[in-house]
């Protein structure tokens, strides 16, 4: 009774595990074959494009031989066969044989749908090759005219052997499994055969991905009892296991997406497989997609570091102009995956922050060697001069020592305003007192020039936030400088309400103005724009910077406008509160 049950048991398990093992089988032969030609037409498909794209210019100069020639390098360096059918029917172009031997290929089913305007691929009998075969075909258009036909095949002998390495690995998990369920026959009865199917169907769940399966079964016998909380412990571990992986790699990609730098992985191809959002940012403006580098970024110089960092593994760090900005890119060679990883830092800021300090020492050596000169040159004038000549030549040293002290204190002022830590001391002001104070200051030098000063202040400006030790020296450097660069007319000072939550000061003359092509400079340091009026009026270079720093660490607003011989106005904005 024992033995028959075992026997009929066992029967069960390998027909079951028989049929289990040829659906299998059946199913994997078919989506194998399915996705092996899908990913060799997709290849087709891009290298077709190509292909098109490339030898549309031996068909416009009807270089038939030389379009030989291309498809038949093609053809070595890709291992796929290429035929060109003209639209006739006639080979022009073989990869493997001569096209002037073969015969017309109009009645081929690839062509002719070719031919018609679409893309098809089908596996037929080759009578050449006495093989089954994959042809792809796609037509050729010049100027919206079909004018032939591109016709690529490929062996299916890879397949093949794919089938044969699948049913050897079918037959052999089979043969353990019959074995396997042979042995624990003897030690089960009937009550194994129920439990069985559940336990095959959570074994198909977990196999699908589901892996919250648990199964529990209610009185049976200890080894059932013992196989169910093994199922569930595994299902537990790999559940547990996945969700680690899973979140290890969400970690990953949220860190990666947070570098700086752009990132772009490259296989042993050169495609890019992988690239990060700094690296997408950077480079929006071409289309990732599945292309090579050098598809991608179209530059030559790095182009040929890329090639030879894929090609002879040599690594490299090189400055590069893409678009306007300047990279300096990093090409690593990963040995152990056979990939490639380039990494692109953004430097354009840091080249023009060392432009800019260049800049700033040069004018500083030229700004302060003038003085410099003209004092020591006085002062050796001064050893053999009488001493009416040597007070005179006093005045001219004080004068330029004077200079320099003001660059000085200027170039102090300004460091600390761009200093980061530099804070301002808010308090509420009361911009027409400030401004009625300031102006009273001038009155002398307004008097001097016979010039007209003029008061614009809206009544209900309300009192700011601000620094009023910043705000002086902001406006008592325009208002002296209106001053200095008017001979005749007027100096306006207007203060008005420009929205609830922002002021508007005007300051302007009707003086010599600023040419159009200086307006856009005139904030920088040590730009002036009549260099021989400003030594002589003792102006350093850098008192509109100062006033720029001022008004953008108000978080505000300043702009000129100036025509030639017609006056200039600066016009600042800022917030009535800061926050």
């Amino acid at each position: 009774m024992r033995k028959s049950r075992f026997f009929k048991l066992s029967i069960i398990y390998i027909i079951v595990i028989a049929l289990l093992s040829l659906i299998a089988l059946i199913l994997l032969t078919s989506s194998v074959k399915n996705q092996y030609i899908n990913n060799k037409v997709e290849n087709m498909t891009h290298l077709s494009t190509i292909i098109e794209k490339t030898v549309k210019p031996f068909f416009i100069q009807q270089d038939w031989s030389g379009l030989d020639e291309f498809i038949t390098e093609i053809s070595r360096e890709t291992g796929t066969r290429i035929t060109i059918i003209h639209i006739n029917g006639q080979v022009i172009a073989e990869s493997e044989k001569e096209s002037q031997e073969m015969e017309s290929h109009i009645n081929r089913p690839e062509i002719k749908t070719a031919l018609e305007g679409k893309q098809t691929h089908i596996v037929r009998y080759s009578t050449t090759t006495r093989e089954d075969m994959l042809y792809f075909s796609t037509p050729i258009r010049l100027e919206e005219n079909i004018i032939a036909a591109i016709r690529l095949s490929a062996f299916l002998d890879e397949m093949q052997d794919i089938f044969a390495n699948l049913r050897s690995t079918i037959l052999l998990i089979s043969i353990i499994l019959m074995l396997f369920f042979i042995g624990i026959s003897s030690y089960v009865s009937k009550i194994f055969t129920i439990p069985t199917g559940r336990l095959l169907q959570a074994f198909d769940r977990v196999g699908y991905g589901n892996l919250e399966t648990r199964i529990i079964f209610q009185q049976q016998g200890p080894e059932i009892k013992e196989l169910s909380e093994g199922f569930n412990k595994m299902a537990e571990k790999l559940q547990s296991f996945v969700s680690a992986l899973s979140m290890q790699t969400e970690e990953l990609d949220a860190i990666i997406s947070t570098i700086a730098s752009g990132i772009v992985l490259l296989d042993n191809k050169g495609k890019i497989i992988l690239y990060n959002s700094q690296f997408r940012k950077d480079f929006y403006q071409y289309n990732m997609g599945e292309k090579y580098f050098w598809e991608v970024i179209r530059d030559s110089k790095l182009n040929k570091k890329v090639s030879e960092l894929i090609e002879k593994k040599n690594n490299f760090t090189t400055e590069i102009d893409i678009s306007g900005k300047d990279y300096l890119c990093t090409g690593t060679y990963i040995e152990k995956k056979d990939k490639s990883v380039l990494i692109f830092n953004d430097i354009t800021r840091s080249k023009k922050l060392a432009l800019i300090k260049k800049n700033l020492i040069t004018n500083i050596s030229h700004e302060l060697r003038t003085p410099l000169t003209s004092i020591k040159g006085y002062i050796e004038t001064m050893e053999g001069a009488t001493d009416i000549e040597k007070e005179k030549y006093i005045q001219v040293i004080k004068r330029n020592t004077e200079r320099l002290i003001s660059m000085v204190d200027d170039l102090l002022v300004l460091s600390e305003l761009e200093d980061k830590g530099g804070k301002l001391q808010i308090e509420k002001i009361d911009l027409k007192e400030l401004m009625t104070s300031i102006v009273k200051i001038f009155r002398p030098s307004i008097k001097d020039k016979q010039l007209k000063l003029v008061m614009d202040i809206q009544d209900d400006i309300p009192n700011i936030e601000a620094d009023i030790y910043k705000l002086e020296q902001l406006f008592i450097n325009l208002i002296d400088n209106a001053i200095k660069y008017t001979e005749k007319g007027e100096i306006i000072v207007s203060i008005n309400l420009l929205t609830a939550n922002k002021v508007q000061i005007k300051i302007t003359d009707t003086g010599i103005g600023i040419k159009e092509e200086d307006v856009s400079r005139i904030f920088e340091r040590f730009y002036v724009v009549n260099k021989a009026r400003s030594r002589q009026q003792g102006g350093t270079g850098l008192g509109l910077s100062i006033v720029k720093h001022i008004v953008m660490l108000h978080k505000g607003e300043i702009r000129v406008d100036s025509r030639l011989g017609l006056g200039t106005r600066f016009i600042i904005t800022l917030p009535v509160y800061q926050t």
